[in-house]
């Protein structure tokens, strides 16, 4: 559904579809109040509105949908409007466009909505992760990170290195420099080269918004210890960025290796999120001899929490390597890239973090040795768990 007061816009994107070799059903509204009503008798996997309209905007509208019909896919289209008004989209977007927006940059972003859609959701996971707006940060870290940004010495980088440690608060940074709100082309890897990316003025805006306008309350569930959670995903990417730098993979994918290991597990936090709507994590925690910061009953799967995580992420705009990497970093094998090394990097990582306190299955690691013989690296687990290990 695309939602626009300007007819002419309406007109131009339906002929833009009708032209395009796409079989996809589409309808126009041109307000929010009545795409609402719309909606009401529709099933809409994908919604794109302007941002300014009269009376409801598309600011507005998204969080309507958001709290009303989560299973829709949430897209922004919309060309100049005020900072306030964009950052009250921030929450409820997915992603944002800018106008004017050429044919084939639409018609792209709604085949990888819809691809994302496919691969990863089902009708659960499109309302779990259609709710999600921002996840769960390290306790004191949003303060950190607004004390940085406002002080008269502030400086871009520590900011960026802040986020560097938070998963949650990285995903949402990565989102945000990822679309066209500030002007960027979706090449961002890293919370260093988000944070640049938005600017200053910007992150202090946003991460104030994050702080006060909606905190997010860490799950209080039995069997899950956030600040374990936490630890190991950094262990995970800090492992994953010391095998891309040993074997002299450029500086883009240790970011992305960094990046994909610190995210690995975002599915965890969708998958928590919810424990009202489904069941509760149970076992191993912060007093239960080391186990694992987490024990899921035989019904909720970690394949599961894999797809969940690389639904959001694809979802929220992130490059296609990282999304990759989280969704099949337990079975690699799966990954749908001629050249899947950041998979297999995050696969490794993780793999070695694991032997410490939850080891992974014998299966599990054949074919995380496999997938590395297939891209000539025979042998290189046993070699890189003997590297990291002294130099974490």
């Amino acid at each position: 559904m695309f939602v626009d007061d300007e007819p002419q816009i309406l007109r131009a994107i339906s002929r833009m579809l009708d032209c395009a070799d796409v079989d996809w059903d589409f309808r126009t509204a041109p307000s929010g109040r009545e795409a609402i009503d719309a909606l009401q008798g529709a099933c809409v996997d994908i919604l794109v509105t302007d941002m300014r309209m009269p009376g409801m905007d598309g600011a507005e509208l998204l969080d309507h949908v958001r709290r009303h019909h989560p299973e829709t896919s949430r897209v922004i289209l919309s060309g100049q409007a005020d900072r306030d008004t964009m950052y009250r989209a921030v929450l409820p977007m997915h992603q944002f466009l800018s106008k004017p927006c050429d044919a084939q940059t639409l018609r792209d972003v709604l085949a990888r909505t819809d691809s994302i859609r496919s691969t990863y959701g089902s009708r659960q996971a499109h309302r779990m992760v259609g709710e999600i707006s921002s996840l769960p940060s390290t306790p004191g870290m949003l303060e950190r990170i607004v004390a940085e940004v406002n002080s008269k010495h502030g400086s871009i980088q520590k900011v960026g290195g802040l986020l560097a440690c938070d998963p949650g608060l990285t995903a949402k940074t990565l989102q945000l420099a990822n679309s066209a709100m500030f002007g960027n082309n979706g090449s961002e890897f890293s919370a260093t080269q988000a944070a640049r990316a938005i600017g200053i003025e910007a992150m202090q805006a946003l991460v104030s918004m994050l702080e006060y306008l909606t905190p997010i309350e860490i799950p209080q569930i039995a069997g899950f210890c956030f600040e374990q959670y936490v630890d190991h995903a950094q262990r995970v990417a800090r492992i994953g960025c010391q095998i891309a730098r040993l074997e002299g993979l450029n500086l883009q994918c240790q970011r992305e290796s960094y990046t994909a290991g610190l995210l690995h597990d975002i599915g965890r936090l969708v998958s928590v999120s919810h424990v009202d709507s489904q069941p509760a994590l149970v076992g191993a925690g912060s007093n239960s001899g080391g186990r694992h910061f987490w024990q899921p009953k035989p019904q909720i799967s970690e394949v599961a929490d894999d797809n969940l995580g690389g639904y959001l992420l694809g979802l929220w705009g992130l490059p296609h390597e990282i999304v990759q990497a989280v969704a099949h970093h337990r079975r690699p094998a799966e990954c749908r890239t001629d050249h899947p090394t950041t998979a297999a990097v995050v696969c490794a990582a993780d793999c070695i973090a694991h032997e410490s306190f939850d080891p992974w299955s014998d299966a599990e690691t054949e074919q995380c040795e496999a997938l590395l013989a297939k891209l000539g690296l025979p042998g290189r687990l046993n070699a890189w768990r003997s590297a990291v290990t002294d130099k974490e």
